[in-house]
């Protein structure tokens, strides 16, 4: 779960991340956003429903206007550390808010948020037991975290941490796992779960996949309540 070796430069990471887009931009004109509802749904298994007037916080967001779909929530909040660079993607024409924060270091307060998501972004973090601890603290008791994310035997220059099938029990405190299922990776996050079917529970453990995971953060009435699995 650590970076490794050719891959510890994180100013190379953030200026390779920040040519992909404006190079997207250059060539279609425009980041396209239409796409976002499903990975934040159907992904999922949610309903949009799901995030009505609720707070949301999507770690390593992108410009492309990631939540900009979820009109019927409280708040959207995008966090990014090149959310001020983004800004010459045309992200101000944007509804959603923009948080040029670390996730290792989240300036909002405690329980801030009922849903944060982190979508292919997890293995693009400097520590993950801080983002990890950092994204528990963030969310509300009852809320939710909503993870996906690719499981890579090697580090990659944008993606440097490796992450874990135990990723859930990186998170500090108490939670009860809502789903955590397995895929095959397919050369793409999203179209792994989309298109794809997870590994069978009793098949064994694959050194490259993608995982999905969704938690429920506990609290002193919460853990009372039945449903889901503890851990």
């Amino acid at each position: 779960m650590t970076r490794q070796g050719a891959y510890r430069n994180p100013i190379a990471k953030y200026v390779h991340e920040y040519m992909f887009w404006k190079k997207e931009l250059a060539e279609k004109g425009f980041l396209p956003n239409g796409h976002y509802e499903a990975l934040f749904t159907t992904l999922f298994g949610l309903e949009k429903t799901f995030y009505d007037g609720k707070r949301l916080l999507d770690i390593g967001c992108g410009p492309c206007g990631s939540l900009e779909w979820a009109e019927n929530a409280a708040r959207r909040v995008g966090l990014d550390p090149l959310a001020e660079a983004y800004r010459f993607l045309e992200t101000d024409r944007q509804q959603m808010e923009y948080t040029p924060d670390f996730v290792e270091s989240i300036s909002f307060p405690d329980a801030s948020f009922d849903v944060v998501t982190s979508i292919n972004s997890l293995d693009h973090v400097d520590d993950l037991a801080k983002a990890t601890a950092e994204m528990a603290r963030v969310v509300t008791p009852g809320g939710h975290v909503l993870i996906a994310c690719e499981i890579s035997p090697a580090p990659k220059p944008c993606e440097p941490t490796l992450v874990g099938w135990d990723l859930a029990a990186r998170f500090p405190g108490t939670w009860r796992i809502l789903d955590v299922s397995r895929f095959p990776f397919t050369g793409n996050v999203s179209a792994s779960i989309l298109q794809g079917r997870p590994f069978a529970p009793s098949a064994p453990i694959p050194t490259h996949g993608v995982l999905r995971l969704m938690l429920q953060k506990g609290g002193e009435s919460f853990e009372k309540d039945a449903g889901g699995k503890p851990f």
